[in-house]
């Protein structure tokens, strides 16, 4: 399967690809979000959630992961990032993380193919590659990026959006 500067991946995995982000998926962790620290300065925070099927498996390639970190400058947006995972892909993905962007050099015929794109974006599956294209998003609270996200992936009986903790009078 091709991603990000691999050529052009095999038609009939994107279309599997595709058939898997369209299909109905459910999520079977915890009702909270499982935040671990990832490190760093200041201090980034991950989870990782495998979904169900709606006949019951829980393909091990197939998961939700999650960053958060927050921003250390004063009025720019913290960095967050939400990905649905299929076969060690990013197959559909949110992504804010201030005044930061990138040019599409994938997606030919799309509207932003060859445009910068700054942040918020989406990021969708093209025909000439599975991951690397992405569209402008309007600007929104987290939680409704969450909303979005697992709308837009399918997902159901995800819990609501919640921050890690972070714990008063640490450093992050």
């Amino acid at each position: 399967m091709a991603g990000k500067g691999l050529g052009v991946p095999d038609p009939a995995i994107v279309a599997e690809v595709r058939r898997m982000i369209g299909l109905s998926k459910v999520w079977v962790a915890s009702s909270e979000m499982t935040w671990v620290d990832a490190g760093g300065r200041p201090r980034g925070f991950t989870f990782r959630e495998r979904l169900a099927l709606p006949d019951g498996s829980q393909p091990a390639s197939l998961f939700v992961e999650c960053y958060f970190k927050t921003s250390s400058i004063q009025g720019c947006p913290d960095k967050l990032s939400l990905g649905l995972f299929f076969n060690h892909y990013r197959v559909f993905a949110i992504d804010e993380n201030g005044p930061s962007g990138h040019v599409n050099a994938v997606g030919l015929g799309r509207p932003y193919y060859g445009k910068r794109v700054g942040h918020p974006q989406v990021h969708t599956v093209s025909d000439d590659c599975i991951y690397g294209y992405a569209e402008p998003l309007e600007s929104r609270s987290l939680e409704s990026y969450w909303d979005y996200f697992v709308f837009e992936a399918g997902i159901t009986g995800a819990p609501p959006f919640q921050l890690p903790i972070l714990q008063l009078g640490l450093p992050v």
